[in-house]
């Protein structure tokens, strides 16, 4: 089978944060001051060697600061590696920051027209087809007004749906999307939906391992910038959750200390079994467990899936029950 993506000896070579803040005026008065400063460079992906065949479904794995957003960047040709060659074929829709390339005053409109020819798309196919991603993102009413004045979620919301009216051949989706309210994201789950067959070339990056496992044939665990597993999703997913260094909590009275103990006097979990029982997460609070049974509560609260602590199903049990939370 033909490759989709094709990347041989990937490294990247970036400028730290605290580098690209360093302002032009503070650099030449040290300079006059014979006080230069030398550059800090991280690097970010070292020697990547990734191969993925037309319609194959990959997971990118790792902790925070592992390199998986930064490698899908790599595909989506918005980062040029500083070693090695990437080489994507096909038509690619990339789900990473939703919105960020429109031009803020340009109309509504004419965003989606200038991205969706970003994205490979004619103007005359774009215009043919504005209405219907207006009406998908349901912005009809702000079609005519400055990208500007739109809020951060209507960008994303306007993204999301410039990049999935047409069927790509690779789609690059960075996290399980949660684009605005609980309605609007079952539309986009229903729309990403019909992109899941065989002929779609797939690369997710998720801290969600059980999702992982049960949509992917393949994971890739980028460690530190490298490949350390490339396999079987739910054997990757496995290797890597068995070799998080996760603080190890013996007993429920444990899980209740920790909770009093944190500023907010409470923490999420969730079991590292594969039943029903390990799906499930719950909110420890007062020294009770708490079912959280609505996806609206993590909006409320800001909850993220890196907050989520794993922990021995049999531990949380201890825990006395509660009430569930919606």
């Amino acid at each position: 089978m033909s490759a989709s993506i094709d990347l041989r000896g990937v490294a990247l070579v970036r400028r730290t944060q605290e580098e690209l803040q360093y302002d032009l005026k503070r650099t030449l008065l040290n300079l006059v001051r014979g006080r230069g400063r030398a550059v800090h460079r991280r690097t970010v992906l070292q020697d990547v060697d990734l191969v993925v065949s037309r319609g194959e479904k990959v997971a990118l794995i790792g902790a925070n600061g592992s390199g998986k957003s930064t490698l899908l960047k790599v595909i989506a040709g918005i980062l040029a590696p500083t070693r090695g060659t990437a080489r994507v074929t096909g038509r690619v829709a990339p789900l990473i920051e939703l919105g960020a390339g429109f031009d803020p005053e340009l109309s509504v409109y004419d965003n989606i027209v200038y991205y969706g020819v970003l994205l490979g798309q004619s103007e005359a196919t774009m215009r043919a087809h504005a209405d219907a991603i207006l009406d998908f993102a349901e912005l009809q009413p702000y079609r005519d007004d400055p990208t500007k004045t739109l809020s951060s979620g209507m960008n994303a919301r306007l993204g999301f749906a410039v990049a999935t009216e047409f069927r790509p051949d690779v789609l690059l989706l960075d996290e399980v999307l949660a684009v605005g309210d609980e309605q609007f994201r079952r539309k986009c789950t229903a729309r990403l939906s019909r992109f899941w067959d065989a002929h779609v070339t797939i690369v997710v990056v998720s801290h969600d391992l059980h999702y992982v496992a049960s949509t992917c044939e393949r994971a890739i665990w980028l460690d530190e910038g490298r490949v350390r597993i490339d396999g079987p999703s739910q054997r990757a997913a496995q290797r890597y959750l068995e070799s998080a260094t996760l603080p190890v909590y013996r007993h429920g009275g444990e899980l209740v200390a920790l909770a009093e103990a944190v500023e907010r006097g409470e923490i999420i979990v969730r079991g590292t079994s594969k039943s029903e029982q390990g799906m499930q997460v719950f909110l420890i609070r007062g020294g009770r467990r708490h079912l959280i049974g609505s996806d609206a509560w993590y909006d409320r609260t800001g909850y993220a899936w890196e907050d989520i602590i794993h922990v021995d199903d049999a531990v949380i049990l201890e825990v006395p029950a509660g009430e569930t939370i919606t």
